[in-house]
């Protein structure tokens, strides 16, 4: 990919993953329009502080959710796949890129390692009261996973930049069961505080609850 358009944002979407832009700078009123006259993916990669990351990941829209008549829309992108950037072009209003697919070295996970995070995301499920069907086993778990849970930037980074199916997928299963943990800490310090004013600490309540 040589002309590959850019989204640079404080965000990180991850393959399978969808999420709303709200589109009003008018470079990527004119990004969005190429993409949807041509029916082509552009790159959302994540930006910060400290600066453009090489890795994003393609995106192509899937519905104008909304449009405006000062030129402002919204819209839906589903992530694609990971992509490294080779080099950065400003031959237009908005960057371009040079870019390779980053393909995984391992592309499923053992049928254990499935089974582990399957039952790790059934329990945050439960804990949260979410009865939507669980993505399937199969290629690509750990990425249908992770993007149901809304995870902090560095950490959808790290899982984008991870080139191995298995190992994401145990990094997932971690995040998943640290999740479930967290909430069930909330919930027993609420209790505690409620039945006698004090609040005990993580630790404590851990130790209480069996999760240490």
């Amino acid at each position: 990919m040589d002309d590959l358009p850019l989204f640079p944002i404080a965000i990180v979407l991850l393959p399978q993953e969808d999420i709303p832009l709200h589109i009003f700078e008018p470079r990527y009123r004119e990004l969005t329009a190429r993409c949807l006259e041509h029916d082509e993916p552009f790159a959302i990669v994540f930006e910060d502080d400290a600066g453009q990351r090489s890795v994003g990941c393609t995106a192509r829209i899937v519905q104008v959710l909304e449009t405006f008549a000062d030129g402002r829309s919204n819209i839906l992108v589903r992530g694609e796949a990971p992509v490294v950037i080779e080099a950065v072009h400003d031959d237009r209003s908005y960057a371009t890129a040079t870019a390779s697919p980053l393909p995984d070295s391992v592309e499923r996970a053992p049928a254990d390692a499935e089974a582990a995070a399957l039952d790790a995301f059934g329990d945050l499920q439960k804990a949260i009261g979410d009865d939507a069907p669980a993505p399937p086993a199969g290629e690509g778990l750990s990425y249908a996973l992770a993007g149901r849970v809304d995870w902090p930037a560095a950490t959808k980074q790290a899982l984008l930049e991870e080139r191995d199916e298995a190992a994401r997928l145990r990094r997932v299963t971690l995040l998943l069961r640290a999740a479930v943990r967290g909430l069930k800490l909330a919930d027993a310090a609420q209790e505690r505080a409620r039945k006698n004013g004090r609040v005990r600490t993580a630790d404590e309540l851990a130790s209480e609850l069996g999760l240490d």
